[in-house]
Protein backbone atom coordinates (compact mmCIF):
# COMPACT_ATOMS: atom_id res chain seq x y z
CA UNK A 1 0.00 0.00 0.00
CA UNK A 2 1.45 3.35 -1.11
CA UNK A 3 1.24 6.18 1.75
CA UNK A 4 -1.06 8.92 1.49
CA UNK A 5 -1.78 12.60 2.79
CA UNK A 6 -5.17 11.19 3.41
CA UNK A 7 -6.81 14.48 5.19
CA UNK A 8 -5.80 18.09 5.50
CA UNK A 9 -7.27 20.24 8.00
CA UNK A 10 -6.60 24.14 7.30
CA UNK A 11 -7.42 27.08 9.71
CA UNK A 12 -7.07 30.54 8.70
CA UNK A 13 -5.32 30.39 4.84
CA UNK A 14 -6.28 32.52 2.47
CA UNK A 15 -9.96 32.01 1.77
CA UNK A 16 -10.44 28.68 4.12
CA UNK A 17 -11.23 30.03 7.35
CA UNK A 18 -11.15 26.24 8.87
CA UNK A 19 -12.55 23.15 7.12
CA UNK A 20 -11.24 19.58 6.92
CA UNK A 21 -10.95 18.02 3.70
CA UNK A 22 -10.36 13.90 2.58
CA UNK A 23 -8.05 13.29 0.20
CA UNK A 24 -7.29 9.80 -2.25
CA UNK A 25 -4.84 8.50 -4.27
CA UNK A 26 -6.86 10.81 -7.07
CA UNK A 27 -8.31 13.04 -5.74
CA UNK A 28 -10.97 16.14 -8.25
CA UNK A 29 -11.60 19.38 -7.05
CA UNK A 30 -14.85 20.58 -9.06
CA UNK A 31 -16.50 23.97 -8.07
CA UNK A 32 -16.44 27.54 -9.48
CA UNK A 33 -14.14 30.08 -10.04
CA UNK A 34 -12.52 32.16 -7.24
CA UNK A 35 -14.01 28.94 -4.81
CA UNK A 36 -10.83 28.84 -3.07
CA UNK A 37 -9.51 25.06 -4.62
CA UNK A 38 -6.20 26.59 -5.67
CA UNK A 39 -5.87 27.56 -1.60
CA UNK A 40 -6.71 23.75 -0.83
CA UNK A 41 -3.48 22.75 -3.28
CA UNK A 42 -1.07 25.21 -2.04
CA UNK A 43 -1.83 24.42 1.80
CA UNK A 44 -0.90 21.05 1.03
CA UNK A 45 2.46 22.18 -0.17
CA UNK A 46 3.43 24.40 2.35
CA UNK A 47 2.18 21.56 5.19
CA UNK A 48 5.02 19.35 3.31
CA UNK A 49 7.48 22.40 2.70
CA UNK A 50 7.69 26.03 5.00
CA UNK A 51 8.27 28.74 3.85
CA UNK A 52 7.36 32.33 5.03
CA UNK A 53 4.01 33.07 4.62
CA UNK A 54 2.82 37.10 3.62
CA UNK A 55 0.01 38.76 4.99
CA UNK A 56 -2.06 37.96 1.86
CA UNK A 57 -2.03 34.30 2.92
CA UNK A 58 -3.45 34.96 6.53
CA UNK A 59 -7.82 34.56 6.51
CA UNK A 60 -7.22 37.19 9.20
CA UNK A 61 -3.91 38.92 10.62
CA UNK A 62 -4.50 38.86 13.74
CA UNK A 63 -4.50 35.06 14.08
CA UNK A 64 -2.52 32.11 13.12
CA UNK A 65 -2.21 30.13 10.13
CA UNK A 66 -2.65 25.89 11.15
CA UNK A 67 -2.44 23.44 8.67
CA UNK A 68 -3.12 19.61 9.81
CA UNK A 69 -2.20 16.37 7.83
CA UNK A 70 -2.59 13.06 8.23
CA UNK A 71 -0.76 10.68 6.63
CA UNK A 72 -1.62 6.63 6.16
CA UNK A 73 0.01 3.75 5.04
CA UNK A 74 2.92 4.23 6.60
CA UNK A 75 3.99 0.49 7.23
CA UNK A 76 7.17 -1.53 7.98
CA UNK A 77 8.42 -2.02 4.71
CA UNK A 78 8.38 2.10 4.35
CA UNK A 79 9.82 2.79 8.00
CA UNK A 80 12.92 -0.20 6.54
CA UNK A 81 13.38 1.88 3.22
CA UNK A 82 14.35 5.01 5.45
CA UNK A 83 17.51 5.76 6.57
CA UNK A 84 18.17 5.44 10.46
CA UNK A 85 17.33 8.38 11.62
CA UNK A 86 14.71 9.49 9.87
CA UNK A 87 13.35 6.24 10.84
CA UNK A 88 14.05 7.03 14.54
CA UNK A 89 12.47 10.49 13.72
CA UNK A 90 8.89 9.23 12.94
CA UNK A 91 8.56 5.78 14.41
CA UNK A 92 7.56 6.66 17.98
CA UNK A 93 4.55 9.04 16.49
CA UNK A 94 2.85 6.25 13.91
CA UNK A 95 -0.10 4.67 15.65
CA UNK A 96 -1.81 2.28 13.25
CA UNK A 97 0.21 3.27 10.73
CA UNK A 98 -0.85 6.61 10.59
CA UNK A 99 0.82 10.37 11.40
CA UNK A 100 -0.20 13.80 12.21
CA UNK A 101 1.07 16.47 11.48
CA UNK A 102 0.64 19.76 12.00
CA UNK A 103 2.68 23.13 10.27
CA UNK A 104 1.78 26.74 12.70
CA UNK A 105 3.04 30.04 11.35
CA UNK A 106 1.95 32.79 14.15
CA UNK A 107 1.98 35.79 12.52
CA UNK A 108 2.73 37.04 8.80
CA UNK A 109 6.24 37.68 7.75
CA UNK A 110 7.66 35.45 10.66
CA UNK A 111 10.78 33.64 10.07
CA UNK A 112 11.63 30.28 8.50
CA UNK A 113 13.37 29.28 12.42
CA UNK A 114 9.77 30.57 13.68
CA UNK A 115 7.16 27.96 11.71
CA UNK A 116 7.10 24.99 13.93
CA UNK A 117 6.13 21.54 12.90
CA UNK A 118 3.95 19.52 15.18
CA UNK A 119 3.70 16.01 15.38
CA UNK A 120 0.41 14.05 17.52
CA UNK A 121 1.71 11.89 20.00
CA UNK A 122 -0.75 9.29 20.99
CA UNK A 123 0.95 7.66 23.72
CA UNK A 124 -0.64 7.55 26.87
CA UNK A 125 1.67 9.61 28.73
CA UNK A 126 1.28 12.05 26.05
CA UNK A 127 -2.37 12.58 26.30
CA UNK A 128 -2.36 16.00 28.69
CA UNK A 129 -0.19 17.63 25.11
CA UNK A 130 -0.20 15.56 22.89
CA UNK A 131 1.53 17.78 19.88
CA UNK A 132 5.30 17.66 20.09
CA UNK A 133 6.79 20.81 18.39
CA UNK A 134 10.02 19.94 16.23
CA UNK A 135 10.66 16.76 17.28
CA UNK A 136 14.83 16.08 15.95
CA UNK A 137 14.73 15.07 12.63
CA UNK A 138 10.97 15.36 11.79
CA UNK A 139 11.52 18.00 8.80
CA UNK A 140 13.33 15.64 7.17
CA UNK A 141 11.93 12.56 7.43
CA UNK A 142 8.57 14.17 6.33
CA UNK A 143 11.06 15.25 3.17
CA UNK A 144 11.45 11.29 2.61
CA UNK A 145 8.51 10.51 2.98
CA UNK A 146 7.13 13.19 0.77
CA UNK A 147 9.60 14.08 -2.11
CA UNK A 148 9.44 18.07 -3.66
CA UNK A 149 5.77 17.77 -4.79
CA UNK A 150 4.99 19.25 -8.35
CA UNK A 151 2.70 22.43 -8.11
CA UNK A 152 1.50 23.51 -11.86
CA UNK A 153 -0.87 26.43 -12.00
CA UNK A 154 -3.56 26.76 -14.23
CA UNK A 155 -2.30 30.38 -15.58
CA UNK A 156 1.26 29.46 -14.42
CA UNK A 157 4.00 29.40 -17.78
CA UNK A 158 4.15 26.39 -19.22
CA UNK A 159 7.12 27.15 -20.97
CA UNK A 160 8.66 27.58 -17.65
CA UNK A 161 7.56 23.54 -16.24
CA UNK A 162 8.44 22.03 -19.23
CA UNK A 163 11.56 24.05 -19.67
CA UNK A 164 13.67 24.67 -16.72
CA UNK A 165 14.69 21.89 -15.37
CA UNK A 166 14.06 22.28 -11.08
CA UNK A 167 13.38 19.47 -8.89
CA UNK A 168 10.12 20.60 -8.33
CA UNK A 169 9.11 20.49 -12.69
CA UNK A 170 8.34 18.10 -14.55
CA UNK A 171 11.14 18.10 -16.55
CA UNK A 172 13.03 17.95 -13.44
CA UNK A 173 11.18 15.40 -12.59
CA UNK A 174 11.89 13.18 -15.74
CA UNK A 175 15.61 13.69 -15.80
CA UNK A 176 15.83 12.35 -12.32
CA UNK A 177 14.34 9.76 -13.57
CA UNK A 178 16.79 8.94 -16.31
CA UNK A 179 19.69 10.14 -15.38
CA UNK A 180 20.53 6.88 -13.54
CA UNK A 181 20.47 4.52 -16.28
CA UNK A 182 22.50 6.90 -18.38
CA UNK A 183 25.05 6.98 -16.07
CA UNK A 184 25.24 3.38 -15.52
CA UNK A 185 25.21 3.01 -19.58
CA UNK A 186 27.48 6.01 -20.31
CA UNK A 187 29.09 7.32 -17.16
CA UNK A 188 32.78 6.17 -17.99
CA UNK A 189 32.68 8.00 -21.65
CA UNK A 190 30.85 11.20 -19.67
CA UNK A 191 33.43 11.11 -16.54
CA UNK A 192 36.46 10.84 -19.31
CA UNK A 193 35.50 13.40 -21.15
CA UNK A 194 34.51 15.66 -18.58
CA UNK A 195 38.01 15.22 -17.21
CA UNK A 196 39.83 16.14 -20.71
CA UNK A 197 37.93 19.11 -20.37
CA UNK A 198 38.35 19.67 -16.97
CA UNK A 199 42.08 19.65 -18.02
CA UNK A 200 41.73 22.10 -19.80
CA UNK A 201 39.84 24.55 -18.22
CA UNK A 202 40.66 23.48 -14.36
CA UNK A 203 42.82 26.03 -12.19
CA UNK A 204 45.00 23.16 -11.74
CA UNK A 205 44.55 21.61 -15.33
CA UNK A 206 47.38 19.09 -16.87
CA UNK A 207 46.49 20.65 -20.02
CA UNK A 208 45.51 24.35 -19.49
CA UNK A 209 44.50 26.37 -22.67
CA UNK A 210 47.59 28.90 -23.99
CA UNK A 211 44.73 31.53 -23.45
CA UNK A 212 44.16 30.99 -20.16
CA UNK A 213 47.58 30.38 -18.39
CA UNK A 214 48.46 33.97 -20.62
CA UNK A 215 45.73 35.54 -19.02
CA UNK A 216 47.07 34.42 -15.66
CA UNK A 217 50.83 36.13 -16.52
CA UNK A 218 49.38 39.16 -17.50
CA UNK A 219 46.59 40.00 -14.55
CA UNK A 220 49.24 38.74 -12.13
CA UNK A 221 51.92 41.24 -13.39
CA UNK A 222 49.64 44.00 -11.95
CA UNK A 223 48.88 42.38 -9.11
CA UNK A 224 52.16 41.91 -8.38
CA UNK A 225 52.74 45.74 -8.12
CA UNK A 226 50.03 45.60 -4.92
CA UNK A 227 50.78 42.04 -3.75
CA UNK A 228 53.62 40.41 -4.44
CA UNK A 229 53.02 37.41 -2.31
CA UNK A 230 49.77 36.89 -4.51
CA UNK A 231 48.97 35.64 -7.89
CA UNK A 232 45.54 34.67 -9.36
CA UNK A 233 44.64 32.12 -11.85
CA UNK A 234 41.36 31.75 -14.11
CA UNK A 235 39.41 28.63 -12.92
CA UNK A 236 36.72 27.59 -14.75
CA UNK A 237 34.71 24.93 -13.29
CA UNK A 238 33.84 21.38 -15.31
CA UNK A 239 30.36 20.27 -14.49
CA UNK A 240 29.74 16.90 -12.62
CA UNK A 241 27.08 14.62 -14.62
CA UNK A 242 23.81 15.43 -12.59
CA UNK A 243 24.82 18.94 -13.07
CA UNK A 244 25.24 18.34 -17.15
CA UNK A 245 21.88 17.29 -16.67
CA UNK A 246 20.65 20.12 -14.41
CA UNK A 247 20.66 22.27 -17.06
CA UNK A 248 18.78 19.81 -19.84
CA UNK A 249 15.58 21.22 -21.21
CA UNK A 250 12.97 21.24 -24.00
CA UNK A 251 13.63 21.97 -27.91
CA UNK A 252 10.62 22.26 -30.23
CA UNK A 253 10.75 20.86 -34.37
CA UNK A 254 8.71 21.68 -36.45
CA UNK A 255 8.58 19.83 -40.07
CA UNK A 256 8.42 23.78 -41.80
CA UNK A 257 11.71 24.61 -40.34
CA UNK A 258 15.09 22.42 -39.40
CA UNK A 259 15.92 24.55 -36.48
CA UNK A 260 14.99 24.03 -32.84
CA UNK A 261 12.86 26.77 -30.59
CA UNK A 262 12.40 27.01 -26.89
CA UNK A 263 9.08 26.26 -25.67
CA UNK A 264 8.03 29.79 -25.08
CA UNK A 265 8.18 30.59 -28.37
CA UNK A 266 5.22 27.93 -28.85
CA UNK A 267 1.43 29.22 -27.61
CA UNK A 268 -0.49 28.53 -24.50
CA UNK A 269 -2.05 25.34 -26.06
CA UNK A 270 1.10 23.78 -27.49
CA UNK A 271 2.96 24.85 -24.13
CA UNK A 272 -0.13 22.87 -21.76
CA UNK A 273 0.29 19.72 -24.07
CA UNK A 274 3.83 19.20 -23.86
CA UNK A 275 3.67 19.59 -20.11
CA UNK A 276 1.26 16.93 -19.88
CA UNK A 277 2.75 15.09 -22.54
CA UNK A 278 5.53 14.27 -20.12
CA UNK A 279 3.77 14.17 -17.40
CA UNK A 280 2.52 11.04 -19.39
CA UNK A 281 5.65 9.69 -19.93
CA UNK A 282 6.61 10.31 -16.31
CA UNK A 283 3.48 8.11 -15.41
CA UNK A 284 4.93 5.31 -17.72
CA UNK A 285 8.88 5.30 -16.57
CA UNK A 286 7.23 4.97 -13.02
CA UNK A 287 5.12 2.12 -13.95
CA UNK A 288 8.11 0.37 -15.49
CA UNK A 289 10.61 1.34 -12.44
CA UNK A 290 7.63 -0.05 -9.85
CA UNK A 291 9.61 1.86 -7.28
CA UNK A 292 7.49 4.01 -4.82
CA UNK A 293 9.02 3.62 -1.23
CA UNK A 294 8.53 7.77 -1.21
CA UNK A 295 4.90 9.09 -2.70
CA UNK A 296 5.47 12.16 -4.20
CA UNK A 297 2.36 14.90 -4.30
CA UNK A 298 1.43 16.31 -8.11
CA UNK A 299 -1.03 19.27 -7.82
CA UNK A 300 -2.53 20.60 -10.55
CA UNK A 301 -4.58 23.34 -11.89
CA UNK A 302 -6.75 22.72 -14.50
CA UNK A 303 -4.88 20.22 -16.09
CA UNK A 304 -7.49 20.60 -18.94
CA UNK A 305 -6.48 23.66 -19.74
CA UNK A 306 -6.10 24.75 -23.26
CA UNK A 307 -6.22 20.75 -24.37
CA UNK A 308 -9.00 19.46 -27.03
CA UNK A 309 -11.20 16.68 -25.52
CA UNK A 310 -9.52 13.60 -26.92
CA UNK A 311 -6.17 15.56 -25.42
CA UNK A 312 -8.08 15.70 -22.19
CA UNK A 313 -8.56 12.07 -22.05
CA UNK A 314 -5.31 11.09 -22.69
CA UNK A 315 -4.24 13.62 -19.79
CA UNK A 316 -6.79 11.76 -17.08
CA UNK A 317 -5.43 8.19 -18.10
CA UNK A 318 -1.80 9.48 -17.46
CA UNK A 319 -3.31 11.08 -14.39
CA UNK A 320 -4.74 8.01 -13.35
CA UNK A 321 -1.73 5.91 -13.83
CA UNK A 322 0.55 8.41 -11.71
CA UNK A 323 -1.85 7.96 -8.73
CA UNK A 324 -1.04 4.18 -9.14
CA UNK A 325 2.69 4.43 -9.49
CA UNK A 326 4.22 6.50 -6.30
CA UNK A 327 2.26 9.90 -6.78
CA UNK A 328 -0.73 11.31 -5.02
CA UNK A 329 -2.87 13.38 -7.65
CA UNK A 330 -4.91 16.36 -6.23
CA UNK A 331 -6.16 18.63 -8.96
CA UNK A 332 -8.53 21.00 -9.63
CA UNK A 333 -10.63 20.88 -12.88
CA UNK A 334 -13.99 22.00 -14.51
CA UNK A 335 -14.43 19.75 -17.16
CA UNK A 336 -16.58 16.75 -16.86
CA UNK A 337 -14.22 14.56 -18.60
CA UNK A 338 -11.54 14.50 -15.95
CA UNK A 339 -13.71 12.82 -13.94
CA UNK A 340 -14.74 9.49 -14.51
CA UNK A 341 -17.43 6.74 -13.48
CA UNK A 342 -15.18 5.44 -10.74
CA UNK A 343 -13.83 9.05 -9.81
CA UNK A 344 -17.12 10.67 -9.01
CA UNK A 345 -17.81 9.06 -5.41
CA UNK A 346 -14.21 10.57 -4.12
CA UNK A 347 -14.73 14.12 -6.30
CA UNK A 348 -14.51 16.92 -3.51
CA UNK A 349 -17.14 20.19 -4.57
CA UNK A 350 -15.52 23.34 -3.28
CA UNK A 351 -17.60 26.13 -2.56
CA UNK A 352 -17.57 29.43 -0.75
CA UNK A 353 -19.19 31.94 0.96
CA UNK A 354 -19.14 34.45 3.41
CA UNK A 355 -19.80 32.98 6.44
CA UNK A 356 -18.21 29.52 5.95
CA UNK A 357 -15.18 30.56 3.63
CA UNK A 358 -13.60 27.77 0.99
CA UNK A 359 -15.78 24.37 2.54
CA UNK A 360 -16.27 21.23 0.89
CA UNK A 361 -19.76 19.32 0.04
CA UNK A 362 -20.09 16.06 1.00
CA UNK A 363 -18.25 13.89 -1.25
CA UNK A 364 -20.82 10.93 -2.72
CA UNK A 365 -19.34 7.93 -1.47
CA UNK A 366 -19.89 10.01 2.42
CA UNK A 367 -23.36 10.68 1.16
CA UNK A 368 -24.54 7.59 0.45
CA UNK A 369 -22.89 5.59 3.48
CA UNK A 370 -25.31 7.96 5.35
CA UNK A 371 -28.50 7.24 3.42
CA UNK A 372 -28.13 3.47 2.52
CA UNK A 373 -26.96 1.49 5.99
CA UNK A 374 -26.13 -1.84 3.84
CA UNK A 375 -22.89 -2.25 1.54
CA UNK A 376 -25.02 -3.55 -1.79
CA UNK A 377 -27.18 -0.67 -1.74
CA UNK A 378 -24.47 1.76 -1.12
CA UNK A 379 -22.83 0.34 -4.10
CA UNK A 380 -25.77 0.43 -6.35
CA UNK A 381 -26.45 3.80 -5.48
CA UNK A 382 -23.26 5.35 -6.25
CA UNK A 383 -23.31 3.61 -9.80
CA UNK A 384 -27.07 4.99 -10.27
CA UNK A 385 -25.47 8.53 -9.80
CA UNK A 386 -22.66 8.02 -11.16
CA UNK A 387 -24.11 7.80 -14.70
CA UNK A 388 -23.30 11.02 -15.47
CA UNK A 389 -20.18 12.91 -14.41
CA UNK A 390 -21.92 16.32 -14.99
CA UNK A 391 -23.93 15.89 -11.56
CA UNK A 392 -20.75 17.78 -10.00
CA UNK A 393 -20.80 20.06 -11.81
CA UNK A 394 -24.05 21.71 -11.63
CA UNK A 395 -26.18 23.86 -8.99
CA UNK A 396 -29.37 21.69 -9.41
CA UNK A 397 -30.15 18.11 -10.54
CA UNK A 398 -33.01 16.45 -12.52
CA UNK A 399 -33.62 12.53 -12.15
CA UNK A 400 -35.36 10.88 -14.30
CA UNK A 401 -36.67 7.55 -14.86
CA UNK A 402 -36.57 6.76 -19.18
CA UNK A 403 -34.50 7.41 -22.30
CA UNK A 404 -37.19 9.78 -23.95
CA UNK A 405 -36.59 12.20 -20.63
CA UNK A 406 -33.04 12.55 -21.81
CA UNK A 407 -33.18 12.25 -25.23
CA UNK A 408 -35.27 15.14 -25.76
CA UNK A 409 -36.27 17.33 -22.32
CA UNK A 410 -32.77 19.02 -22.79
CA UNK A 411 -34.35 20.79 -25.97
CA UNK A 412 -37.57 20.78 -24.83
CA UNK A 413 -36.48 22.90 -21.96
CA UNK A 414 -34.14 25.02 -24.44
CA UNK A 415 -37.21 25.23 -26.71
CA UNK A 416 -39.61 27.28 -23.56
CA UNK A 417 -36.93 28.83 -21.89
CA UNK A 418 -34.65 30.04 -24.20
CA UNK A 419 -31.78 28.63 -22.27
CA UNK A 420 -29.66 25.29 -22.49
CA UNK A 421 -29.49 23.12 -19.51
CA UNK A 422 -25.89 24.28 -18.99
CA UNK A 423 -26.82 27.68 -18.82
CA UNK A 424 -29.53 26.94 -16.07
CA UNK A 425 -26.57 24.85 -14.28
CA UNK A 426 -28.58 21.61 -14.34
CA UNK A 427 -27.76 18.30 -14.61
CA UNK A 428 -30.06 16.03 -16.25
CA UNK A 429 -29.33 12.05 -14.52
CA UNK A 430 -30.71 9.29 -15.99
CA UNK A 431 -31.62 6.76 -12.66
CA UNK A 432 -30.37 3.41 -12.96
CA UNK A 433 -33.92 2.38 -11.79
CA UNK A 434 -36.76 4.21 -10.50
CA UNK A 435 -36.74 2.37 -7.43
CA UNK A 436 -33.24 4.66 -6.30
CA UNK A 437 -35.97 7.64 -6.40
CA UNK A 438 -36.13 8.64 -2.93
CA UNK A 439 -32.90 7.83 -1.85
CA UNK A 440 -31.55 9.44 -5.08
CA UNK A 441 -33.29 12.56 -3.92
CA UNK A 442 -31.92 12.07 -0.36
CA UNK A 443 -28.17 11.56 -1.10
CA UNK A 444 -28.21 14.71 -3.62
CA UNK A 445 -30.21 16.72 -0.57
CA UNK A 446 -27.10 15.61 2.02
CA UNK A 447 -24.48 16.81 -0.60
CA UNK A 448 -26.36 20.15 -0.78
CA UNK A 449 -27.10 19.66 -4.23
CA UNK A 450 -31.10 20.58 -5.01
CA UNK A 451 -32.58 17.75 -6.89
CA UNK A 452 -36.36 16.96 -8.38
CA UNK A 453 -37.58 13.80 -9.75
CA UNK A 454 -39.44 13.15 -13.23
CA UNK A 455 -41.49 9.84 -12.54
CA UNK A 456 -43.83 7.88 -14.73
CA UNK A 457 -47.69 7.27 -13.31
CA UNK A 458 -46.87 3.55 -12.13
CA UNK A 459 -44.25 4.81 -9.50
CA UNK A 460 -47.16 6.95 -7.84
CA UNK A 461 -49.36 3.28 -8.31
CA UNK A 462 -46.44 1.05 -7.04
CA UNK A 463 -43.48 2.73 -5.23
CA UNK A 464 -44.83 6.21 -3.61
CA UNK A 465 -45.65 4.57 -0.78
CA UNK A 466 -43.09 1.99 -0.47
CA UNK A 467 -40.96 5.13 -0.18
CA UNK A 468 -43.36 6.80 2.08
CA UNK A 469 -44.20 9.38 0.16
CA UNK A 470 -47.66 8.04 0.05
CA UNK A 471 -49.62 6.43 2.74
CA UNK A 472 -50.08 3.29 2.76
CA UNK A 473 -53.55 3.34 2.28
CA UNK A 474 -53.94 6.55 0.02
CA UNK A 475 -57.57 6.98 -1.26
CA UNK A 476 -56.36 7.88 -4.58
CA UNK A 477 -54.15 4.75 -5.61
CA UNK A 478 -56.77 2.53 -4.02
CA UNK A 479 -59.82 4.10 -6.27
CA UNK A 480 -57.25 3.62 -9.19
CA UNK A 481 -56.36 -0.35 -8.46
CA UNK A 482 -60.33 -0.52 -8.25
CA UNK A 483 -61.11 0.60 -11.68
CA UNK A 484 -57.84 -0.89 -12.95
CA UNK A 485 -59.98 -4.18 -11.71
CA UNK A 486 -62.76 -3.30 -13.35
CA UNK A 487 -61.76 -2.62 -16.79
CA UNK A 488 -58.69 -5.01 -17.06
CA UNK A 489 -60.31 -8.01 -18.21
CA UNK A 490 -62.53 -6.55 -20.77
CA UNK A 491 -59.64 -4.45 -22.07
CA UNK A 492 -57.49 -7.73 -22.33
CA UNK A 493 -55.18 -5.98 -19.72
CA UNK A 494 -53.22 -8.65 -17.87
CA UNK A 495 -52.95 -8.04 -13.82
CA UNK A 496 -49.67 -9.28 -11.36
CA UNK A 497 -49.97 -10.47 -8.28
CA UNK A 498 -49.64 -6.62 -7.38
CA UNK A 499 -52.91 -5.85 -8.76
CA UNK A 500 -51.15 -3.48 -11.36
CA UNK A 501 -50.56 -4.39 -15.29
CA UNK A 502 -47.86 -6.60 -16.30
CA UNK A 503 -46.66 -6.86 -20.20
CA UNK A 504 -48.77 -9.36 -22.69
CA UNK A 505 -49.19 -9.70 -26.47
CA UNK A 506 -51.54 -6.94 -26.76
CA UNK A 507 -50.31 -4.11 -24.04
CA UNK A 508 -46.88 -3.18 -22.58
CA UNK A 509 -47.35 -2.60 -19.01
CA UNK A 510 -46.47 1.09 -19.53
CA UNK A 511 -49.09 1.10 -21.98
CA UNK A 512 -52.02 -0.57 -20.19
CA UNK A 513 -50.90 2.20 -17.45
CA UNK A 514 -51.37 4.78 -20.11
CA UNK A 515 -54.03 3.54 -21.20
CA UNK A 516 -55.86 3.64 -17.89
CA UNK A 517 -55.08 6.87 -17.02
CA UNK A 518 -57.08 8.18 -20.33
CA UNK A 519 -60.32 7.36 -18.31
CA UNK A 520 -62.11 9.99 -17.01
CA UNK A 521 -63.39 8.37 -14.00
CA UNK A 522 -60.28 8.35 -12.05
CA UNK A 523 -58.78 12.34 -13.76
CA UNK A 524 -59.52 13.47 -10.48
CA UNK A 525 -57.46 10.65 -8.30
CA UNK A 526 -54.35 11.16 -10.57
CA UNK A 527 -54.38 14.95 -10.42
CA UNK A 528 -54.66 14.45 -6.26
CA UNK A 529 -51.86 11.96 -6.54
CA UNK A 530 -49.69 14.50 -8.89
CA UNK A 531 -49.98 17.27 -6.14
CA UNK A 532 -49.01 15.03 -3.82
CA UNK A 533 -46.08 14.12 -5.17
CA UNK A 534 -44.97 17.56 -5.92
CA UNK A 535 -44.41 18.30 -2.12
CA UNK A 536 -41.80 15.42 -2.54
CA UNK A 537 -40.02 17.01 -5.69
CA UNK A 538 -41.35 14.64 -7.94
CA UNK A 539 -43.13 15.26 -11.42
CA UNK A 540 -45.97 12.77 -12.11
CA UNK A 541 -46.72 11.98 -15.69
CA UNK A 542 -50.43 12.52 -15.31
CA UNK A 543 -51.24 10.61 -18.98
CA UNK A 544 -48.58 7.58 -17.79
CA UNK A 545 -45.38 8.52 -19.56
CA UNK A 546 -44.06 11.75 -21.36
CA UNK A 547 -44.19 9.87 -24.57
CA UNK A 548 -48.25 10.05 -24.06
CA UNK A 549 -47.40 14.39 -23.65
CA UNK A 550 -45.73 15.53 -26.21
CA UNK A 551 -47.85 13.21 -28.92
CA UNK A 552 -44.56 10.17 -29.95
CA UNK A 553 -45.42 6.49 -30.39
CA UNK A 554 -42.22 4.67 -29.94
CA UNK A 555 -38.67 4.57 -28.01
CA UNK A 556 -35.84 4.98 -30.65
CA UNK A 557 -33.63 6.93 -31.61
CA UNK A 558 -35.60 7.25 -34.69
CA UNK A 559 -38.44 8.43 -33.05
CA UNK A 560 -36.77 10.96 -30.89
CA UNK A 561 -34.65 12.50 -33.53
CA UNK A 562 -37.77 13.49 -35.58
CA UNK A 563 -39.52 14.75 -32.80
CA UNK A 564 -36.26 17.13 -32.60
CA UNK A 565 -36.06 18.15 -35.85
CA UNK A 566 -39.88 19.02 -35.59
CA UNK A 567 -39.01 21.43 -32.98
CA UNK A 568 -36.03 22.97 -34.99
CA UNK A 569 -39.17 24.08 -37.65
CA UNK A 570 -41.99 24.07 -35.59
CA UNK A 571 -43.92 26.17 -32.34
CA UNK A 572 -44.10 23.55 -29.67
CA UNK A 573 -47.84 24.18 -29.06
CA UNK A 574 -48.34 23.13 -33.02
CA UNK A 575 -46.50 19.51 -32.13
CA UNK A 576 -47.18 18.67 -28.58
CA UNK A 577 -50.93 17.96 -28.34
CA UNK A 578 -50.23 18.32 -24.13
CA UNK A 579 -48.34 21.71 -24.71
CA UNK A 580 -49.64 23.17 -21.11
CA UNK A 581 -48.87 20.07 -19.10
CA UNK A 582 -45.60 19.83 -21.06
CA UNK A 583 -44.43 23.97 -19.96
CA UNK A 584 -46.20 23.22 -16.84
CA UNK A 585 -43.83 20.63 -16.09
CA UNK A 586 -40.87 22.71 -17.50
CA UNK A 587 -42.00 25.73 -15.61
CA UNK A 588 -41.98 24.01 -12.06
CA UNK A 589 -38.24 22.33 -12.98
CA UNK A 590 -36.42 25.57 -13.82
CA UNK A 591 -38.39 27.25 -11.03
Amino acid sequence: MNHKLSQITIQNYKSIISHEFDLTDYTPLIGYNNAGKSNLLSGIKWLLRKSSLSVESFNSPNDPVTIEGKIEGIDDALLGSLTAPHKASIKPYIDNGELRIKRVQNQPGDTVTNIKLFVYDSREDAEENPWVANPNGIDGAISALFPESIHIGAMENSEEDVSKPKTTSTIGKLLSEIIGPIETQYGAQVTAALNSLKDILDAEGLNRAPELTQFDTEVNQKIDNFFPDVNIRLHVPTPELKEVFNKGTIKVYESHSPNGRDVSALGHGAQRSIQMALIRHLAELKRASQTHNTTTLLLIDEPELYLHPHAIEIVRDALKMLSTQGYQVIFSTHSAMMVTQADMANAILIRKDNAQGTHKKLTLKHAVSQIAQDAPSQIQLIYSLSNSSKILFSERVILTEGKTEQRILPKIIEKITGKTLGLHKYALIRQDGVTNTKKSLAVLDVMGLPSKAIVDLDYAFKNATTDGFLAANDPDVTACHQFLAQIAVSNGIDLGNDGWPKTNTRYTAAEAVAFLASHAQIYLNIESLHVKLLAHNIWVWKKGAIEKHIGITGKSEQVWSNFVTQMQTQSLQDIVPDYPGVEECIVWLTD
